[in-house]
């Protein structure tokens, strides 16, 4: 019995032309749609604009949910009869207008301050508050070398930049830091 290869040739020619006039048939043509092509208009970061005298450029700008085109918190000052001040900056589009407000927020202490002077302050005490305390590895020496016969406490860790890829080793001291043992 013999394999019909003219039969899976034709097979084929006729799927290659069915498959070419199906993506000419759908073909996406440039400039046909591209006021209504969101993913297009997304990608480009400048615009023509053309308002039938003129045409022109323009950056295109995304906005935040609220609007809000720029918005920005000045750094706090103190005032000559003594209340600590900022500034904060917001440029809204309202509409088909744009408008920019300044406004000063104030308070008679020190404590009136922006939201990232806050978290910068959290951080800084939270690093306070972590060097105050010992770590789990300090703990850790502490008890395991509470007996002066005890061994040093070593770990293998993975060298794959060395020579055959051999494991080297390091040590915990009895204050908690880990040493790098050197082979000689």
């Amino acid at each position: 019995m013999r394999f019909p290869y003219m039969a899976i040739l034709q097979l084929m020619f006729y799927t290659l032309i069915l498959i070419t006039l199906s993506k000419i048939a759908f073909a996406d043509v440039d400039g046909l749609r591209d006021d209504l092509n969101e993913k297009e208009l997304k990608k480009a970061k400048i615009i023509k604009v053309d308002t039938g005298l003129e045409t022109y450029t323009a950056e295109k700008i995304s906005l935040s949910s609220d609007n809000t085109l720029y918005s920005k918190e000045k750094d706090r000052f103190l005032t000559p009869d003594g209340q600590w001040c900022f500034v904060t900056i917001n440029i809204k589009q309202q509409g088909d207008e744009i408008v920019k407000k300044e406004e000063l927020h104030c308070a008679d202490t020190k404590y009136g301050i922006t939201k990232s002077q806050k978290i910068e302050e959290l951080k800084k005490e939270i690093e306070l508050e972590k060097a105050r305390k010992p770590g789990y590895w300090e703990l850790f020496a502490e008890f395991y070398y509470r007996d002066s016969n005890a061994p040093l406490y070593c770990r293998k860790y993975a060298r794959p930049q060395s020579w055959f890829k051999r494991p080297g080793t390091v040590c915990l001291n009895p204050t908690g830091k880990w040493e790098v043992m050197k082979r000689w």
